[in-house]
């Protein structure tokens, strides 16, 4: 052989051991499997295992691969012909083999597969000695030679990552068919190799093969990952997580420059953020309301990213009364796996039947993400806002992790809550905001008042003037932003140079005297009208379950319960800041309170004048419920002036009304305590009875809602009017049923049928007008937008956030939607209950086969609804199940 030629080899094999390298990405493993260099190590390795496999009587027969590891000594005496080999080049023909046999005894299944794999692929090989006395070319020989070098550490790579793969035991049956199909086409390629070593081809042939077995197995690898994509999008529409990107955005925008950099200096924050230091790994930012905790953490959180560290973050509120330790764990999972192919494959791979409904699991799962990843840090802001005993759970998970797993790093912000104090204390290093943050508050005085100065241009003296009496207000703040950004709210209106002093003349003593100062203006308003809006706006904002949009809040003030034939017009815009003052701001087209302490203070019984959050439920109830009686919501309005109705802003309320008018109604019995319903509420239930039962009802089967079926109004309520407790009793099942189902607007026939009332076709038919053709010409465009915000294009499905929130372009709706596909369901005993939504995935197959091998031999796909079902047969239309089938499949499916 020349120099020349040599070389070339040499590099070849070269250029394949460093793909083969990179692509298993493990340079531990690496190193161990090139210990292993000769075919006696390996067989030293088979005959430990048939000892061992005798001594527990499990013997299994290693003979099956005997074919394959003597055309490998055949092809490695070749290889040795051409190549002074390398140990590197030997230890990648042997090495593997013997780190799969050992890892594959650790289960029956995986041992037969891989046993089976080599026999299959060592009946394909070929007898090497002989077949390289047919060639007179050793350049074409080598370039073959290559190309099943080639072959063999593609079998290796896909065969080392499964039998590597974490839980295997769990997840073999499910991912070993994926894999197999893998497998199949580098057998292919063996085959194809073969037959190229039994004639005379020339090198043109040879690199052709070479070349389609690169895009072939590039294509594979291509379907593979979007197979995993389309697998993480399904679950994580199923799931639903939240996600804290625009509230990241909106808090930092709000940081001013210059405050907050003591933080980063501190030496408890620089052992937090250093991998290196052990002790430090949970940090506790607290500190007193309106300290400016949460633009603290989101500083953190674009320090961390700027470093490029992996940052999981949660802003949470008092106005997500939805939010629990298990939806905070969703986020950060999700968080973690969405830019990242390797741990979507490792989401994929876990068990997640009851990653909806279970802390421990979704606890367990970030778990295994996180020791994939490395290091993290997780930043949870808001703790002292949730339910104290959500945080509690929180809080417990939140402190494991801290403690097992060895990179990541977690920061908690929130108020010096006892329980909070306790779950905490002796285990985290403490960070007391307030008593660090003097000099960023006057940071933050000294800039607004200099962006004031130049909007109001005052005269030197009258702006000299003002700044002297400002000058205490950061030392006053004690510690509060929030101090401060109230009286600046307070001056930043008024135009009278008096007025403005007199307000820094007599600066409040606390944040509560600042609040006090705002609500006495609306209590002792000699405008009744404004004093009643005022307080109304207040009240709404504090007991809605959800926050209300301005759109939604200017219709709930003009609707009249009394009056069923009124079309609840506005006619202008609704200022609340003027209204209410700086104690209330609107976010994103959303009505809320600049702090949760001002909802603490106005709806505090010892405050003089305060607002009753019981009424307050109560009155926003009432309006619901008569707003929905309307008669622009009577099914005859749907066919005849739904567009011209939508287009004057009619149906404004109908969303927040439709899903909260009950949940009001529980609200108000748990706050008031009351052992009867008020007569206004019961006449707008009677009217609401009258004008909107669903003709075509059918009860769900749900369980009934105990706890409202046991309280003690609605128990004195059935005395006398049995039906009304009957049908709210029933749309509590539906609004229960429809918060775990994927009920969609477009496919109403699976459940309309469950809703007592009509104010669902309503839902259905303004759902299908709003994107048929009311947003189609500019000028609609414009008229909608006014009545109803951006976001005009909501998610059909009933559960989803983002039927509540909508998105401002319908692409993105429909993007989002894609990706809603249900699961599998599975009606087997004992087997997996949700699979992917993928047919074609290989735990679809797998699960399929199963199914038919047990005796349940049916697998439904409707094409309309997206449902996929396994159940037994026989079966009959009188069942349930039945006639679920028969409505929702489609002949031949």
């Amino acid at each position: 052989m020349t120099t020349r030629s040599s070389d070339a080899l040499r590099h070849a094999f070269d250029s394949a051991i460093k793909q083969f390298k990179d692509d298993l990405k493990n340079p531990e493993l690496y190193d161990q499997i090139l210990q292993t260099t000769s075919i006696d190590q390996v067989y030293d390795a088979t005959d430990q295992l048939q000892k061992e496999q005798s001594k527990t009587g499990r013997l299994r027969h290693l003979s099956k691969i005997e074919p394959f590891l003597d055309r490998l000594r055949e092809y490695s005496s070749v290889v040795e012909t051409f190549v002074q080999a390398k140990p590197d080049i030997l230890a990648l023909i042997w090495g593997p083999i013997k780190l799969l046999l050992l890892w594959a005894d650790a289960l029956t299944k995986s041992f037969t597969a891989i046993s089976d794999t080599l026999e299959e692929v060592g009946s394909l090989l070929p007898e090497f000695c002989e077949v390289t006395r047919i060639f007179t070319d050793s350049v074409r020989l080598q370039e073959i030679l290559v190309l099943f070098f080639r072959d063999l550490l593609d079998l290796y790579l896909i065969t080392i990552k499964f039998f590597s793969l974490n839980r295997l035991k769990i997840v073999f049956e499910a991912l070993w068919p994926s894999r197999r199909d893998q497998i199949k086409v580098v057998t292919k390629h063996i085959a194809r190799h073969r037959e190229l070593m039994r004639t005379e081809v020339r090198l043109e042939e040879i690199r052709a093969a070479d070349e389609a077995r690169q895009r072939e197995l590039e294509h594979f690898a291509k379907v593979e990952e979007n197979t995993i994509k389309q697998e993480y999008f399904t679950l994580r529409a199923h799931v639903s997580p939240k996600t804290y990107d625009d509230e990241l955005y909106r808090y930092h925008e709000a940081v001013c420059e210059g405050t907050g950099k003591w933080l980063f200096r501190d030496q408890s924050f620089k052992d937090w953020e250093d991998q290196s230091k052990a002790s430090t790994r949970i940090l506790w930012l607290k500190g007193i309301p309106g300290a400016g905790k949460t633009l603290l953490a989101s500083s953190v959180i674009r320090h961390t990213q700027k470093l490029n560290h992996l940052t999981l973050f949660a802003f949470l509120s008092y106005k997500d009364s939805g939010t629990t330790a298990l939806s905070i764990f969703h986020s950060l999972i999700f968080q973690l796996a969405s830019d990242s192919l390797t741990l979507q494959t490792e989401l994929r791979q876990s068990s997640h039947k009851n990653l909806r409904n279970s802390l421990e699991e979704a606890v367990d799962l970030l778990q295994s993400l996180l020791e994939v990843v490395g290091v993290v840090y997780v930043v949870i802001d808001g703790v002292d806002e949730i339910d104290p005993a959500e945080r509690s759970k929180l809080l417990r998970e939140l402190l494991k992790l801290g403690a097992t797993c060895q990179g990541c790093r977690i920061l908690l912000s929130s108020r010096a809550e006892d329980d909070i104090n306790t779950a905490l204390r002796g285990k985290v290093t403490e960070i007391k905001v307030d008593q660090r943050n003097a000099g960023s508050i006057q940071r933050f005085v000294t800039h607004w008042m200099r962006g004031w100065f130049d909007q109001r241009r005052f005269i030197p003296e009258v702006r000299h003037e003002i700044e002297g009496w400002a000058a205490p207000l950061a030392s006053k703040a004690k510690g509060m932003f929030l101090y401060v950004k109230v009286i600046f709210g307070m001056i930043r209106c008024l135009d009278n140079v008096d007025e403005i002093l007199n307000q820094l003349r007599h600066l409040p003593e606390s944040l509560h005297d600042a609040y006090g100062r705002i609500f006495q203006r609306i209590n002792t308003s000699t405008d009744r009208a404004f004093r009643h809006k005022a307080r109304l706006i207040l009240g709404w904002v504090g007991c809605a379950p959800s926050p209300m949009t301005r759109h939604e809040l200017e219709q709930a003030m003009v609707i009249n319960p009394d009056q069923p034939d009124q079309e609840p017009r506005v006619n202008s815009e609704l200022n609340v800041v003027e209204f209410c003052g700086p104690i209330v701001e609107v976010i994103d087209d959303y009505v809320q309170f600049v702090h949760f302490t001002v909802k603490e203070y106005i709806f505090n019984d010892q405050i003089q004048g305060f607002i009753s959050l019981s009424d307050m439920t109560l009155s926003l109830a009432i309006r619901c419920i008569g707003y929905l009686c309307q008669e622009h919501h009577d099914l005859e309005f749907l066919e005849q002036d739904l567009g011209d109705y939508i287009l004057s802003g009619a149906y404004r309320f109908h969303n927040f009304a439709s899903a909260y008018w009950l949940r009001l109604i529980k609200q108000y019995l748990a706050l008031s305590r009351a052992t009867s319903i008020p007569d206004d509420l019961i006449d707008q239930l009677q009217q609401l009875q009258h004008t909107r039962l669903a003709p075509g009802y059918q009860p769900s089967g749900q369980k009934a809602d105990i706890e409202f079926n046991m309280n003690e109004a609605v128990l004195a309520l059935k005395r006398t009017q049995p039906d009304l407790v009957e049908l709210l009793g029933n749309v509590s099942q539906f609004q229960s049923a429809s918060s775990k189902a994927d009920y969609h607007l477009n496919s109403s026939e699976r459940w309309i049928h469950l809703d007592p009332l009509t104010i669902s076709e309503v839902s259905i038919k303004l759902h299908q007008r709003f994107d048929a053709s009311l947003c189609r010409t500019a000028h609609n465009q414009q008229i909608i937008t006014h009545h109803y915000g951006v976001n005009i294009y909501r998610c059909g499905f009933l559960r989803c956030r983002f039927h509540r929130r909508g998105f401002d372009v319908q692409s993105t709706r429909r993007s989002h939607e894609k990706n809603h596909d249900k699961p599998w369901k599975c009606d087997v005993p004992g087997l997996v209950k949700e699979l992917p939504a993928s047919p074609g995935s290989g735990r679809v197959r797998f699960h399929i086969r199963r199914c038919r091998q047990i005796g349940f031999i049916r697998a439904l796909w409707d094409l309309e609804s997206g449902s996929r079902f396994c159940f037994r047969p026989p079966w009959h239309p009188e069942s349930d199940i039945g006639w679920f089938h028969i409505e929702g499949c489609h002949s031949g499916h």
